[in-house]
């Protein structure tokens, strides 16, 4: 069984009222959550932020009709968390569809894992929109229909958005080299 069949089944069991399965979603995305959070907003608030997260998925989980939507349920719940608690109503408001749609050339950086440590420290200098997409696409290796659901917009939108903040990065990278 895969691991996406694996949640599922745990997410319909959560939905039965099974704490086990609670417990093991729990384990398998506190971590993420966490880490998705610090990079959305790096303040000190981040586990308040992700306790109110983890309550409004218990409460909500009955709710939610397709158990394979689940990554994207819970990011989009925790995004909203996090916007919800600075106020912020439209992290994107700097950036246009007529940007964002831009086609992205195939040029794109590509990083090694020995560079991990300047790129985590990187991607803290980037903007919030930008910090986000990464995460969600690098870190989290959410597909871009699922980033689509996330954010809320086109999925065609997303390769244009990570093309961008993929060089906003290595701008970042390159400031560190000098």
């Amino acid at each position: 069984m895969s691991s996406e069949d694996q949640l599922q089944v745990l997410v319909r069991r959560c939905q039965r009222g099974e704490h086990t399965a609670f417990e093991e979603i729990f384990r398998q995305f506190q971590p993420r959550l966490r880490y998705y959070l610090r990079r959305l907003d790096p303040g000190d608030h981040v586990e308040d932020v992700l306790q109110d997260v983890w309550l409004k998925v218990v409460h909500r989980i009955g709710s939610l009709r397709d158990p394979g939507a689940f990554v994207a349920w819970l990011y989009t719940i925790a995004r909203n968390e996090v916007y919800n608690h600075s106020k912020a109503r439209d992290p994107f408001a700097g950036l246009t569809d007529e940007h964002l749609d831009l086609v992205a050339d195939n040029h794109e950086p590509v990083f090694g894992q020995d560079e991990a440590a300047r790129i985590h420290a990187a991607l803290g200098r980037l903007t919030a929109a930008h910090r986000e997409i990464l995460t969600l696409c690098f870190l989290e290796d959410l597909s871009h229909q699922q980033i689509a659901d996330i954010l809320g917009i086109r999925a065609g939108t997303i390769r244009s958005r990570i093309y961008y903040a993929k060089q906003s990065l290595r701008k970042e990278l390159e400031k560190d080299n000098g």
